[in-house]
């Protein structure tokens, strides 16, 4: 686990975190109802008080509340977007549309974490612990599934007392 710095935990209450499935897990949906909903849940915690969002950068879920966080800043200049990247060669196996998405992301980040230099085995998992310890709320999108990179940070969030606010993917379906 990395130690918290005083700022970040003292910051945790003003701090968000996402998670949700990449696109294959996600379905035929409707993308931008999804879009639109996930953009609200975004503005309701900036409305709330929330300044700071971290991004673990994963194709799909991740990188759209990213897009959108990025997008906000046009509206409310004060919030900081953080990528938290696992390790450095994440997109080596993506299509090229993620990848290019994942740069630019990159690029409009405030800051970026980089955990490992290379894989890692239990890296994504860490990347998780690493965005959920920072923060007081976590946005997501969940098919209830019980296994998972989503399932295991939506636990460790309750199990971290985090406020959790998901929408169900099959409520957009196509």
């Amino acid at each position: 686990m990395i130690k918290l710095t005083a700022y970040e935990e003292e910051h945790k209450g003003k701090s968000v975190c996402f998670t949700g499935h990449r696109p294959q897990s996600l379905g035929k949906v409707k993308l931008d109802d999804l879009r639109l909903e996930l953009s609200l849940l975004i503005q309701d915690a900036i409305e709330d008080g929330y300044d700071t969002f971290y991004c673990g950068m994963a194709m799909g879920t991740d990188i759209i509340a990213g897009e959108l966080t990025a997008e906000l800043r046009e509206h409310y200049p004060w919030i900081r977007l953080y990528a938290v990247v696992p390790f450095v060669q994440q997109t080596q196996s993506w299509p090229g549309e993620w990848v290019t998405r994942y740069r630019h992301l990159m690029q409009r980040a405030d800051e970026t974490v980089i955990l490992y230099p290379g894989y890692c085995k239990g890296g994504f998992l860490e990347r998780d612990r690493y965005m959920v310890d920072r923060s007081g709320l976590l946005i997501g999108v969940y098919n209830d599934s019980p296994r998972g990179g989503t399932a295991y940070t939506v636990r460790y969030a309750r199990k971290k007392g985090l406020e959790v606010k998901l929408l169900r993917p099959e409520e957009y379906k196509e």
